[in-house]
């Protein structure tokens, strides 16, 4: 699979998936899901922050906006806390 530097990641996997023979993404898809929502409870501001920094200004404000949409999902529909991610 040629690299798809905007495709949207977990699209991404599932071609990936399809790509190399696998009939059922499911539980690829599950243990992948719950990888990530482990991650989101450990993340800290400082690593926020370094994902925000090579940003212009304008792209911050953008990914602040976009993150914390993102934050209110994960804390709503996954029951992912995490105060960090709260001060994006």
């Amino acid at each position: 699979m040629a690299s798809k530097g905007k495709v949207y990641f977990l699209t991404a996997y599932i071609e990936f998936l399809l790509d190399t023979g696998i009939k059922s993404e499911e539980y690829y898809l599950g243990d992948a899901s719950r990888f990530l929502r482990f991650l989101l409870t450990r993340v800290e501001e400082g690593d926020i922050e370094a994902f925000l920094e090579p940003s212009s200004p304008s792209y911050q404000k953008r990914l602040r906006k976009t993150l914390r949409k993102f934050y209110s999902f994960a804390h709503e529909e996954l029951k992912i806390t995490n105060t960090a991610l709260e001060r994006v």
